[in-house]
């Protein structure tokens, strides 16, 4: 994917911004930063593996996908485990990704509408400066990366719908194979670039780039199945902690998240000193105040029992668990569910570091900018938006039914700039419509070489204008209403 002149400067703007907010912040100097996946990187360079304490027991894991992990790792590898140093490396190696980012909206954007270079910018830039997204880099959380995988995947499936080509198909599933690795929720995104590929190809031509697609990213993540299966002995496509998670969502002591509500937590919030380090500072602090659920609703006794069976029985038991206590309360769970609902779309009260007044107005003002674009921007961009629906609301969905946490919301901002920068842009383009045949006149001679007798197929520009040829739409780039008339 070559790079326009024009799109260094948004990529490098977002790139800067992200290295000034870590460089500001000083978040790598933070102490018990890293949760799970540094601890799963320092087992790695000890040579003990993929491998962590979980739920009562030290061992190889299948608690987080691998990607991001190992890329913890390579940063413990030259700045020490752990270390500030390591993690300054490792978010500036994210500011980075923040551009590639940037990059990847503004192609999505321009598969989109290709004529309507005004949006991809809006877009991009919305993707380059969007508060949430520039705080994910001074994280080691693997939302950055998730967010820019499937912005990626999106795009490239758009991409694969025009050209039809079987290479975009199979690049299309490499990426939805490393998003699944990074995340496997965001697999969810399948169903919504199969219809970006439907949109360019038609339903009968799609079903080959759609079945390459499906297949790549089955092929891409199976040798980390056959890795969990040889560790655990039964299948684990991924990760292995659905009903820990659903637990930590549902049980009776749960709010719908994995957090806790503490009286302490607002006492650390006002502790904080002046400035923006200082703030971030207090966030840190009352987030560490805060815990997580598994620290009041697991006993001694509980972990002792769970230690004692294995890994993918620990989450089965939490499941029957959750079970059992949303069916001693019927209507509980749906109660969860809307609040989670209202969570991952407003803030999400369990967390603290969403009670910041940046955090609540910038994430406000994406959503309310998201809403409008998509609703302004006309029928027909409706449509050609509707794959990036279909994804956000399919992930959406599952974490409104499971868990929820303010870091599943940053993989869907990227679209959500991309709705926003409809509505701001202006965009109207058409619908497609049928396809008509009209019969070709007759003609009493013919030069050598013509086609007389066949239909010759012309195209409506998407802006309204006049018929063109049709041609070899290989490479084309503007969506289309294909019509079929006389020559």
């Amino acid at each position: 994917m070559p790079v326009r002149h024009g799109d260094w400067g948004v990529i490098v703007l977002a790139i800067a911004v992200r290295a000034v907010a870590i460089l500001v912040l000083q978040s790598h100097t933070v102490p018990n930063s890293t949760y799970e996946h540094g601890a799963i990187a320092a087992n790695l360079l000890a040579g003990r593996g993929f491998s962590i304490r979980f739920l009562g027991a030290e061992g190889p894991t299948s608690q987080q996908a691998p990607l991001y992990p190992f890329l913890v790792a390579g940063a413990y590898a030259l700045g020490g485990v752990a270390t500030p140093r390591a993690l300054l490396m490792l978010q500036m190696g994210q500011a980075a990704l923040g551009g590639m980012l940037a990059f990847v909206v503004l192609k999505l954007a321009r598969e989109v509408a290709p004529e309507s270079p005004r949006w991809a910018w809006l877009a991009g830039a919305i993707a380059a400066w969007h508060p949430t997204l520039v705080y994910a880099a001074t994280h080691v959380q693997a939302a950055l990366l998730a967010a820019t995988l499937l912005t990626a995947t999106v795009a490239s499936g758009f991409r694969a719908g025009r050209t039809g080509h079987g290479r975009d198909a199979v690049a299309t599933g490499m990426l939805l194979a490393a998003l699944t690795l990074t995340d496997p929720i965001l697999a969810l995104a399948l169903p919504g670039v199969g219809w970006a590929v439907v949109q360019g190809q038609g339903p009968r031509r799609a079903a080959r780039p759609v079945a390459l697609v499906a297949m790549t990213a089955a092929l891409g993540v199976t040798p980390w199945t056959v890795r969990n299966a040889l560790v655990h002995g039964e299948l684990v496509p991924i990760k292995s902690t659905f009903g820990y998670a659903f637990w930590q969502g549902n049980c009776a002591m749960s709010e719908g998240t994995d957090k806790v509500v503490r009286a302490s937590v607002e006492r650390a919030l006002r502790r904080g000193q002046g400035g923006l380090r200082g703030v971030n500072r207090a966030l840190w602090a009352a987030r560490h105040e805060a815990g997580y659920l598994d620290d009041i609703a697991l006993t001694a006794a509980d972990y002792r029992m769970l230690g004692s069976v294995p890994e993918l029985e620990r989450s089965r038991r939490l499941f029957r668990r959750a079970l059992d206590d949303l069916g001693a309360e019927p209507g509980r769970y749906l109660r969860l569910c809307l609040r989670r609902f209202r969570y991952f779309w407003l803030f999400d009260e369990t967390n603290p570091k969403t009670r910041n007044a940046l955090y609540r107005g910038s994430h406000l003002a994406l959503t309310v900018m998201a809403a409008l674009g998509w609703l302004l921007s006309g029928p027909g961009s409706r449509w050609r938006l509707g794959p990036t629906v279909l994804t956000a609301a399919l992930i959406a969905t599952f974490h409104t039914c499971t868990i929820v946490s303010a870091r599943f919301h940053i993989p869907l901002e990227p679209l959500m700039a991309l709705w926003a920068a409809a509505g701001i842009a202006g965009v109207r383009l058409h619908l497609p419509g049928p396809a008509v045949v009209q019969p070709r006149r007759q003609t009493t001679s013919k030069p050598s070489g013509s086609t007389t007798g066949s239909p010759k197929v012309t195209r409506t520009s998407s802006r309204g204008g006049p018929p063109e040829p049709r041609g070899d739409q290989e490479g084309r780039t503007t969506p289309v209403i294909r019509t079929l008339v006389n020559g």
